[in-house]
């Protein structure tokens, strides 16, 4: 037995002279589980169920007092209060429900397990690298996140996808720190500018209705050029590969916009720092769709 608050609106559209008649209901959590619905009658074995993707049902021929009885869930197993609404053939127009809260004790429904679906999100990702070699190094970045969620989803939990990073990193000259760097005023004459690619596999997974957790791992490409401070220039850019490991946490406002944190390990493979390690933290923002 558990207990929550939902918050389900239904609206009843009007009656039109093709006699067909159109129930629209809606959610306003982000993860909702799905909805489930029936005509007439309120029973606990008698449900339709659907994925959170349908908010609507249109029936021809509908009798005059015909009411549909519609339920949320955000987990498929805990279902809110029924929202109703009925068809009254004398009217020309219904106005709907007043949306309330309510608390109640709902008992668990068996139902078929509804996947998540596919999103996209494209971030602004920015931070910085530090490593330890020979003392701190700390190394900022400025880049993007190409984010493909729930390609493959098995249940309502998580999803699989692919997440594609890639930017600019910005890294102190021989005897020169972040802050140094930054002092004596000569801009970006004081870095080498690296460039970075990288392709993971995420594991995304719901914490609350409006936070996501992602576990990613992956590997990718990095430039570096010693001499010359321009990532365009090829004439002794150093490339080499990394693997990296991750996790990110986003806080969603709204059902678009979210806000987040992340952090990754990377593991460089190219000649000269062969076996280094970085600890990447960063702060991400962007929308998805």
């Amino acid at each position: 037995m558990k207990k929550f608050f939902v918050f389900l609106v239904v609206l009843f559209c009007v009656f039109s002279v093709f006699c067909t008649t159109s129930w629209t209901w809606s959610s306003p959590y982000r993860h909702t589980y799905g909805f489930r619905y029936q005509l007439n009658t309120d029973e606990a074995d008698n449900w339709t169920y659907v994925s959170p993707d349908v908010t609507s049902l249109t029936l021809d021929d509908v009798p005059d007092g015909t009411t549909l009885y519609v339920q949320l869930s955000l987990d498929g197993e805990t279902w809110s209060p029924s929202g109703e609404a009925t068809y009254i053939m004398e009217k020309e127009e219904e106005v709907p429900d007043v949306p309330e809260i309510r608390e109640a004790s709902i008992t668990a429904a068996e139902d078929e397990r509804l996947n998540r679906r596919f999103e996209f999100a494209f971030d602004l990702d920015f931070g910085t690298d530090m490593y330890y070699e020979e003392g701190l190094s700390v190394s900022p970045y400025l880049g993007a996140v190409l984010d493909f969620k729930n390609i493959y989803s098995p249940c309502h939990w998580f999803g699989l996808g692919v997440r594609v990073k890639g930017g600019a990193s910005f890294n102190p000259v021989e005897g020169k720190n972040i802050i140094t760097a930054f002092v004596d005023g000569r801009g970006f004459a004081d870095f080498n500018i690296g460039g970075y690619l990288d392709a993971s596999l995420g594991l995304s997974f719901i914490v609350a209705d409006s936070v996501d957790l992602t576990l990613s791992a992956g590997g990718g490409l990095t430039m570096l050029n010693d001499t010359v401070p321009s990532l365009f220039s090829i004439k002794d850019t150093v490339f080499g590969t990394y693997v990296v490991a991750g996790a990110s946490l986003d806080r969603y406002f709204g059902q678009m916009f979210h806000l987040g944190l992340s952090y990754s390990f990377k593991h460089f493979f190219e000649k000269g720092t062969q076996g280094l390690n970085t600890h990447n933290v960063g702060i991400h923002m962007g929308l998805t769709f």
